[in-house]
């Protein structure tokens, strides 16, 4: 939704060899085949990478353990990010300088451009040259990768991200409530949290559902928003600059978020209360958290909250009653269940088509990628790994509802690295301002789309002015040619 999410994800790993100085890329062979490294052959190869100790503690420390005969040497991108720069250009002319091997892409808009630019190197031959295992990686993500290349395969990814809908199983069984499914709608989960007691006081206070809480007053629009994302709705039209937000979808959407958080079954924080920005200890820290504490029936998050209450059972005798949990998947669209927008392939290793070492290049992302890796970082990494060998549980939890859908090929995204950044902290308080005011019983959702509608507008058209504006004058400010 944020500019980031195209810009950001431009932090790239990229890996090139040094000392070559052959037109003919190294190792590389002909017709696809690369010739295999010589046992006793040194390289070295560089790494653009936003910082050195991440790459080396991720990646870097375990792969030079395996080729001990390639030496790395990192580069910080950190230089492409900075006030009055562009990153994507940036970061395009430190590959151009720099003569990467290895790029990795956190955004799959950003990896489909350099597919169609011609930069990416394909790897359909060399991963059926060297038998590398795809079939153990999980189908959705190598598709969804797939489906950036036209069916082609231009990168793999060794982790995803995702999320699941968590439920407490204990307090289920005490309101005598029906436990989740997979593939459930919004207004399953909705109908669900309200079937749970909202008269409570103190610990005796119970929530159906904790999600968004750290949006505090602002929980209407983000409920509403992720209503209508899931939905398949967009609110921005890229290509036109235009704002689109009068639908029967989001109005449908809108009463759904105002409903639930009117009937109190949403948990909401108290963003004014000093305890919750400094909550002091690590152990209060956990506590916040209303699902940890046992005190939410189902909350949404990704896979590091199993560490939360793994972490809030070992540490907080005292304070901590575990209880049973288990998960099943997010809210989906009924009309497209397969899919989430939830899911995103967020690690997409890729080689350079201009790599003067392709073969050091693809032995990096094939390791990366590999059984040995997916093995290792099973036990000391809490993001989910692509390849399934190594994703069934995590103490003794299963992983399940992470891996059963898709990501989704309609991003509602697609398009918004277009937007201006400085748009939409303005949308979003402006949105935050009128679904608070419907919330209130002082106008209706016709009204608040209405308002968010054309003063949406108004503020996009600003925030596009004062960009060109920006970018006009960088361009009269450089020297002429």
């Amino acid at each position: 939704m944020k500019r980031w999410v195209g810009v950001i994800a431009a932090s790239a790993v990229a890996v090139a060899a040094t000392g070559c100085s052959s037109s003919e890329p190294a190792n590389g062979g002909t017709n696809g085949i690369l010739n295999k490294l010589g046992k006793d052959e040194k390289t070295a190869i560089k790494v653009l990478y936003y910082d050195k100790n991440s790459f080396f503690q991720q990646y870097g420390n375990l792969f030079m353990s395996k080729f001990p005969n390639i030496d790395v040497d990192v580069i910080s991108t950190q230089s492409v990010s900075g006030p009055n720069k562009d990153p994507e250009k940036e970061l395009k002319t430190l590959i151009d300088q720099e003569k990467p091997d290895v790029l990795l892409f956190q955004s799959p808009e950003q990896f489909g451009q350099f597919i169609e630019e011609g930069r990416l190197y394909p790897l359909d031959d060399v991963v059926k040259q060297d038998k590398f295992d795809i079939e153990n990686l999980l189908p959705a993500v190598v598709d969804a990768i797939r489906a950036k290349g036209d069916g082609k395969l231009f990168g793999l990814s060794p982790e995803f991200y995702g999320q699941a809908l968590y439920y407490n199983k204990d307090l289920f069984e005490k309101y005598g409530v029906p436990l989740p499914s997979n593939q459930m709608s919004w207004n399953d989960v909705l109908n669900l949290a309200k079937r749970f007691p909202t008269d409570g006081q103190g610990d005796e206070r119970v929530y159906g559902l904790s999600a968004f809480s750290y949006m505090g007053d602002g929980i209407g629009y983000q409920l509403m928003n992720s209503i209508g994302m899931t939905e398949g709705l967009t609110y921005l039209d890229p290509e036109n600059m235009q704002v689109t937000l009068q639908t029967d979808g989001w109005k449908q959407a809108l009463e759904t978020a105002v409903d639930a958080v009117k009937s109190g079954v949403l948990y909401i924080r108290n963003n004014d209360n000093q305890s919750m920005n400094n909550p002091g200890s690590y152990e209060d820290f956990l506590l916040q958290n209303q699902f940890v504490a046992g005190k939410a029936a189902m909350t949404i998050d990704g896979n590091y909250i199993m560490q939360n209450l793994q972490e809030a059972k070992e540490r907080l005798k005292d304070k901590f009653k575990p209880f049973n949990w288990d998960t099943v998947t997010v809210p989906v669209n009924p009309q497209n269940k397969e899919y989430s927008t939830s899911v995103t392939v967020t690690q997409i290793f890729g080689i350079n088509a201009q790599s003067s070492n392709l073969r050091a290049a693809w032995e990096f992302v094939k390791y990366i990628n590999g059984d040995e890796f997916a093995r290792i970082m099973s036990k000391s990494s809490q993001n989910l790994q692509t390849r399934t060998s190594y994703s069934k549980e995590k103490d003794g939890h299963s992983l399940e509802a992470f891996y059963l859908l898709k990501p989704n090929p309609d991003s509602p995204y697609e398009g918004y690295d277009k937007i201006p950044t400085d748009f939409f902290q303005s949308f979003n308080g402006l949105a935050n301002q009128e679904i608070k005011a419907v919330i209130d019983g002082k106008q209706s959702a016709e009204q608040a789309l209405n308002a968010m509608q054309n003063k949406g507008q108004e503020a996009l058209m600003k925030a596009k002015q004062a960009e060109d504006s920006k970018k006009a004058a960088e361009a009269a400010s450089q020297p002429s040619s």
